[in-house]
């Protein structure tokens, strides 16, 4: 195998642009990680867009396993509610290195915009996050650059026999990567990746200078890679807690529909709400179901908001200086998830159970009643 084509990156008006996305490699618990590791390098290497690909090693200490959600419209109520659509995500911790060169004709186009870049970047990815670069000749960022890197990875996955999951900002986002572009420069005289400078979703960055764009890569992706890391993880357990509060409002409209439906039937006189009962017969026991399933959901939803927090924390400390690279794509779910109140949705439930036992237990006492007078007079008149 080659090695990757060497460029000077101290050139005047040399400069690079990077993008990064959340990409996880979604494995079964059964094989060892370093195992499906060296499946993925192995199928990107038989790749023929794939011109090198290198892997550090590292102890299998320092890799891991873990669950990740993937949106609702990907579930269904039911596996958002237990988490039974959770996925297992790995983190090999040393990304696979790689080239790719594709011709631009070939390449998929964003938003239809007709300005690919080039048609060779260099990709770092560790199965969680993903760095796309490539070097730029126009001030004018481009829309379309780097979105082949997705298609290559997914083949790479799936022909190893697993899958990946493209985390984006929200689920009605097309987007592969995350908003903001990094502008990146080398300078010799710096000794690690600092941001300089940022404008809308335009990060600048100043990078050490490295002999070949691999390097350069691998540098930025060690700088900048746990901060990456930790803003996924936070986003994907945020999505799930918005995801699961959906649901349990959706219980909760339920269960005070069937109280709406139960108060308008109980004030009709009784023989016109017969219809109404006969219509609504069996509705006990989907309250009792409904209720369990609120009571579920805002459980999870405490669960997780407690993880949420812990994992806030981490990334604002990882991220601390480089703050810009995340602010588009993190202040909205930082709003949303950290804003998530829990005592309406209580209260209502609460409200409705106990409004709805006090009927039912009204109900049984008249019931009660209207047997009890129904059979005095049966034996009235059978003892006539």
């Amino acid at each position: 195998m080659s090695d990757p084509e060497t460029t000077s990156s101290s050139d005047d008006g040399v400069f690079y642009l990077c993008r990064v996305g959340t990409i996880y490699l979604i494995a079964p618990k059964g094989e060892e990680i370093a195992t499906q590791v060296e499946e993925v390098k192995k199928r990107l290497e038989e790749d023929t867009r794939v011109l090198w690909v290198e892997r550090s090693s590292r102890s299998a200490d320092f890799t891991r396993r873990f669950y990740v959600y993937p949106t609702a419209r990907q579930s269904e109520p039911d596996e958002i509610l237990h988490g039974t659509d959770a996925m297992s995500a790995v983190d090999f911790d040393r990304p696979l290195i790689f080239k790719v060169v594709v011709p631009i004709k070939n390449q998929p186009k964003h938003h239809e915009a007709d300005d690919i870049p080039t048609d060779t970047y260099w990709i770092a990815w560790n199965g969680i996050v993903a760095m796309v670069l490539w070097e730029q000749n126009s001030d004018t960022i481009p829309r379309s650059g780097g979105h082949v890197a997705l298609k290559v990875m997914e083949d790479a996955a799936r022909n190893a026999g697993y899958d990946v999951y493209n985390q984006a900002c929200s689920p009605a986002c097309s987007n592969v990567f995350m908003h903001s572009d990094l502008i990146i420069r080398t300078d010799p005289s710096v000794s690690e990746c600092t941001i300089e400078d940022a404008s809308g979703t335009t990060v600048y960055v100043t990078a050490p200078e490295r002999e070949d764009e691999a390097t350069l890569l691998r540098r930025v992706f060690f700088d900048f890679h746990n901060a990456c890391e930790t803003f996924a993880r936070q986003k994907n357990i945020g999505r799930r807690i918005m995801d699961l509060e959906v649901e349990a409002w959706g219980k909760v409209s339920h269960l005070l529909s069937h109280y709406s439906t139960h108060a308008e039937t109980t004030s009709l006189p009784l023989l016109k709400s017969l219809s109404s009962r006969w219509r609504n017969r069996g509705w006990r026991a989907e309250v009792r179901a409904l209720s369990a399933q609120a009571w579920i959901s805002m459980t999870g939803i405490e669960i997780l908001l407690r993880e949420w927090k812990r994992e806030k924390g981490r990334f604002l400390d990882e991220a601390r200086e480089i703050m810009p690279v995340f602010q588009t794509d993190y202040v909205e779910d930082d709003r949303r998830v950290g804003a998530t109140d829990l005592s309406k949705l209580e209260s209502l439930s609460s409200q409705v159970e106990s409004r709805l036992d006090n009927r039912l237990v009204s109900f049984a006492t008249a019931g009660g009643a209207i047997s009890g007078a129904l059979m005095g007079a049966m034996i009235t008149l059978l003892g006539g």
